[in-house]
């Protein structure tokens, strides 16, 4: 790695957010559903407690989580810096189907704010529930499989 982070450092973390967008892809849609509710919404992240955030239509935008801000939380080292566009863009589609399959279980929710028209995405009562006993990738793939049932 270069002294003070230089273009080295900066490629290692291209070629790191890179290797993980192709583990991510290659995930069943439950289990990246399980990786974005965990790395977004679990114990110790940034969107963990939403209790005093969460809004009905209300002023505060950004209140919860967005594809934007969940972003640094899935790639390695923190950052999506220096990586290629194409690379964070794939990283962000992924982010929101699975935030999609997490709704679809209605293990999220999605919440819009009036102050910007942002949306962003909380947990429910039961994706918290889900969350604590380790069972996100179950319910996703229960819901999957109800849905494409005959």
């Amino acid at each position: 790695m270069s002294l003070f982070g230089g273009k080295g450092g900066r490629d290692d973390q291209a070629r790191a957010l890179e290797q993980e967008v192709q583990r991510l892809d290659g995930l069943s849609i439950a289990a990246l559903a399980a990786e974005v509710m965990t790395k977004a919404f679990g114990p110790g992240a940034d969107y963990e407690d939403p209790e005093e955030e969460v809004t009905v239509g209300g002023q505060n935008a950004y209140a919860g989580a967005t594809v934007e801000g969940i972003t640094p939380t899935m790639a390695p080292g923190g950052t999506t810096k220096g990586a290629e566009d194409g690379t964070r863009l794939r990283l962000q589609r992924l982010i929101a189907e699975g935030l999609q399959a997490l709704e679809h279980a209605a293990l999220v929710r999605v919440q819009m704010h009036t102050a910007m028209g942002a949306l962003d995405y909380t947990t429910t009562r039961l994706g918290r529930r889900v969350l604590a006993e380790g069972k996100v990738a179950q319910v996703v793939e229960a819901d999957a499989r109800r849905r494409i049932a005959p």
